[in-house]
Parts: structure tokens; C-alpha cells; sequence
């Protein structure tokens, strides 16, 4: 999955071909009506903004779990690619804001999750190492309100209910076929 995001950044980046990183070069403030951002046409379209859902649910990791009825059941498991160093992302479900920020510093990564009042989310954290992991200071497993799920895909799982949380972890580091090279140690 982290490998298409990366395309796709890649992709929107560019401005000498038409897509997102063209119209910003012609100085679209707005999407435009066609991906050559012609001149001639009308230029405030919503109907190429499908970059803007990625932000939220690509960089951001804000999804609707499956069978779930308007993000009451969350997944928050946020994109940590190419050479993008931080994300703030927000996404306004009927229980509320839904809120999912982070940042990256060599391998050290913080997260910042906010759930609405009555929903739980189930956090994907990039690391098999599950004691670099902490929530406001401490070991996430001694945290009585956080739950342990599995390891799925290279990343811990964990349940949380309704709150801010402020995470910190060492990322694993990965190859380019999405095995462990090495796991970190611990902060």
C-alpha cells in the first residue's frame, strides 16, 4: 500500500504533465474543469478532487472500518511515505472531528489521534516493536484504556475508545518488497 501512495505522490507532484502539481503551476486556485487547466474553461471543480480524500485517508490513515455505520468503528493507519515529513489531517463524521496528525524525525515518529466522543478506533502503528511504543510518556501496554490486538502487515494493532492521544515509536525499517530489514529498538 505504501508503495502505490508513494507513486501517487510522485504522480500529483509533477507539473510538466497535466494533473494537481500542472494546475498549481498555472495558477489554479481552485481544481479545474479538465487536467490541462485550460484557460478558456470554467476552473472550480470538485470532480478531480479525489486528492484532497487522500490527503485524509491515505497521509492521514482516517478510514471507516468495514460493516461500520458512519465512523462509529475507526481505523486510523496513517501513510508514512516518500520524502513527506508531517501530516495534520481532519475529517468531520457525524460522531464529530475525527483528527490524525503526525510527524517524522529520522525513524522517530510522533502521532497525535483524535476519536469523537462515543466510537472507538483501532490504531496502526508502523513498528513490530511494540515496547517503543508510548502514549503520553508511557509504554503503551500499560496503558489500562488501550488494548492490544495483533500484528498484521508489519504493524501493531491496538483498540482505543473516544480521546486524544499523543504516541511516540521507532519505525521498522522496511524493504523495498515490504520485509523487516531491521526492527528498531526501543526510544
Amino acid at each position: 500500500m505504501n508503495f502505490v501512495l508513494a507513486a501517487d505522490i510522485k504522480t500529483n507532484n509533477r507539473d510538466d504533465v497535466p494533473g494537481y502539481g500542472f494546475q498549481l503551476k498555472k495558477r489554479a486556485t481552485a481544481l479545474t474543469e479538465s487536467w490541462p487547466a485550460l484557460e478558456e474553461v470554467s476552473n472550480n471543480h470538485l470532480m478531480l478532487g479525489h486528492i484532497m480524500e487522500w490527503f485524509y485517508n491515505g497521509l492521514g490513515g482516517i478510514k471507516q472500518q468495514p460493516n461500520s455505520v458512519a465512523f462509529k468503528e475507526l481505523l486510523v493507519s496513517p501513510a508514512i511515505v516518500g520524502d513527506i515529513t508531517h501530516a495534520k489531517t481532519s475529517f468531520f463524521s457525524p460522531y464529530g472531528i475525527i483528527k490524525s496528525e503526525w510527524s517524522l524525525e529520522g525513524m522517530n515518529l510522533s502521532m497525535h489521534i483524535e476519536v469523537p466522543f462515543n466510537t472507538r478506533a483501532i490504531i496502526c502503528f508502523p513498528t513490530l516493536n511494540r515496547n517503543s511504543i508510548t502514549e503520553n510518556g508511557k509504554p503503551i501496554d500499560l496503558q489500562k484504556d488501550i488494548q492490544y490486538i495483533s500484528v498484521d502487515n508489519g504493524k501493531s494493532l491496538y483498540r482505543v475508545g473516544s480521546g486524544k492521544y499523543s504516541f511516540r515509536l521507532r519505525m521498522d525499517v522496511f524493504n523495498a518488497k515490504g520485509e523487516i530489514i531491521k526492527a528498531v529498538e526501543t526510544l
